[in-house]
């Protein structure tokens, strides 16, 4: 058995599930991202009005009922964050507060019981501490990822009165195949200009699962033409920058890094939050504003915009080769090649996530 102080999560596990097995490479660079589950989970369920403390234990599958809510009506909601080892080997969660209220955000918008910010942080810690050896060495991390789902049986359309949350771990190297894990590189980018992927009044700005869902289709199609990922305009009409498919958007214009502003119709990143404050830190100067696509395009072409990159938890930062647009062409951004500040921003933020530079902001937390 297991033991973590301070805690009133049960606790259940045995040293061949908190050790990896002697045949598993957790080399970065051998990683396929969101591959390897390691065996321990926490789960905690909502009944009768209450969430239970929770269990560290070995996971097993879901056994849901065929008329469970969340098969029907996709009552289902994630985030995802990640524990880096220290250059001392002690683990380190990057702002898991921030993921905890975001998630609470996405519960209330999607009629789900939020789970309280502290129980999620110490859910977090106590699994990260558990499974501690299952992080890889540095460029690699253990991605965090906690889903809370509908289990109640009904076909009622309306919210589910049981609810299971629970958290499952990962070790990783780079999100996107080919990169090499602990460098930025550059993708190919789809501009989808016939499809949205939320509208005002939606779900943009919550972490629902059928947000991801509804881009399926394209990113497929994204990738039969050679791109990693799309990026979303409006669905108004109005042909503004959005998102991409999972992750917020950049482009440096001159000397200023503009990023699209929150209009509920985009998610709220962490990552993007902290560029948003190191960049300044950085002396590079930042701006939350409107960007008309065709504006971007013309700017990238004249050389006004010599950088683009996108953001997020996964795939921490990384450059944009070029934009691909649906009617045929392509814009290269400059010499298609990661940037100068996109490099500084990448190296900098990474230096705190791993410890290995002074953190400033308080956003790391020591497991």
């Amino acid at each position: 058995m297991g033991t973590i102080t301070e805690s009133n999560i049960d606790i259940d596990f045995s040293s061949d599930t908190s050790t990896p097995p002697p045949g598993l490479d957790l080399n970065p660079e051998h990683l396929e991202f969101g591959r390897v589950v390691a065996p321990l989970w926490f789960r905690s369920w909502y009944r009768e009005g209450a969430w239970d403390a929770g269990k560290v234990e070995k996971w097993n599958p879901i056994e849901l009922h065929p008329a469970a809510l969340v098969l029907h009506y996709a009552q289902s909601i994630f985030e995802g964050l990640k524990a880096y080892k220290a250059p001392d080997g002690s683990a380190l969660l990057f702002r898991p507060g921030m993921n905890a209220r975001r998630m609470m955000h996405s519960a209330a918008r999607m009629a789900m019981p939020p789970f309280p910010e502290h129980a999620f942080v110490e859910a977090i810690r106590t699994l990260v501490d558990c499974q501690r050896k299952w992080i890889p060495d540095a460029p690699g991390s253990l991605y965090i990822r906690p889903t809370m789902i509908g289990t109640e049986a009904c076909i009622g359309v309306r919210a589910s009165h049981e609810y299971l949350f629970y958290i499952i771990v990962l070790p990783s190297g780079s999100y996107f195949p080919g990169l090499p894990p602990g460098k930025t590189g550059t993708v190919k980018v789809l501009v989808s200009e016939t499809v949205g992927r939320a509208a005002r009044g939606g779900t943009g700005d919550a972490k629902a699962s059928a947000n991801y869902s509804v881009t399926l289709e394209v990113i497929e199609a994204a990738k039969k033409k050679g791109c990693a990922q799309v990026m979303f305009l409006d669905s108004s009409g109005h042909r503004t920058v959005e998102e991409m498919g999972g992750m917020n958007v950049f482009f440096l214009r001159g000397d200023t890094l503009i990023t699209p502003p929150l209009t509920g119709t985009l998610l709220a990143g962490i990552t993007r939050d902290s560029i948003l404050k190191l960049a300044p830190a950085l002396g590079i100067a930042v701006k939350e504003e409107i960007i008309p696509f065709d504006d971007l395009i013309a700017h990238v072409k004249s050389g006004q915009v010599r950088e683009a990159f996108a953001c997020g938890t996964a795939a921490v930062i990384t450059g944009i080769e070029s934009f691909f647009l649906e009617g045929g062409g392509s814009v290269r951004v400059a010499d298609g090649q990661v940037g100068p500040v996109t490099h500084r921003l990448f190296d900098a933020l990474r230096s705190i996530q791993y410890g290995v530079s002074k953190d400033p902001f308080g956003w790391v937390v020591k497991v």
